[in-house]
């Protein structure tokens, strides 16, 4: 019996295996390695998140002109409070150039306001007004309502096995 195996005997404790990554390979034989496109989970995952944000971005657009964008940065100093502009850049995914461009427009719109770091010169804070906050609150049970109408299409274990599958891929994804 190994030391530790022999200390975790002492203690009580149930010793885990180590885990291992299983290698997964997908074969798809109508489009070479990758198969039909829409069986392609990276191809699947864009066109449903696409469909998604264009449905509640035509929401955005028709009763507040702004756009998916603009909503994604209210959205994270809406649920974050005032953020670095790199913050942004990492928790909307989005490049720093568009989230350089809809937070000008959001600026000029008086949505955000925009400052210096007292403490750091070079960092740009953005941080959402009272009417972008208002804003917000408006746009939310509509937004919850059009998420409601997908979810519509799962039962609720469905529902649960894609929040912890969504949710594992998320963490995957901070991987890359």
């Amino acid at each position: 019996m190994a030391a530790n195996s022999k200390s975790a005997a002492k203690k009580g404790t149930k010793q885990e295996p180590p885990r291992t990554r299983r290698k997964v390979t997908v074969k798809r034989p109508n489009l070479g390695p990758m198969g039909k496109l829409e069986d392609f989970i990276p191809y699947k995952l864009a066109v449903v998140a696409n469909r998604v944000s264009q449905s509640i971005g035509r929401l955005f657009e028709t009763r507040f002109n702004i756009q998916v964008p603009e909503w994604r940065i209210m959205m994270a100093l809406y649920a974050y409070g005032d953020l670095v502009f790199n913050e942004v850049v990492e928790r909307t995914s989005m490049d720093k150039a568009r989230v350089s461009r809809a937070q000008r427009r959001l600026v000029d719109l008086k949505i955000i306001e925009s400052f210096g770091d007292v403490s750091d010169g070079r960092k740009v804070i953005l941080s959402l007004t009272a009417a972008g906050a208002k804003i917000c609150e408006e746009i939310l049970p509509e937004a919850a309502k059009r998420e409601a109408w997908f979810l519509e299409a799962l039962d609720d274990h469905e529902h649960r096995q894609l929040d912890v599958i969504l949710d594992k891929l998320m963490k995957r994804s901070l991987e890359l």
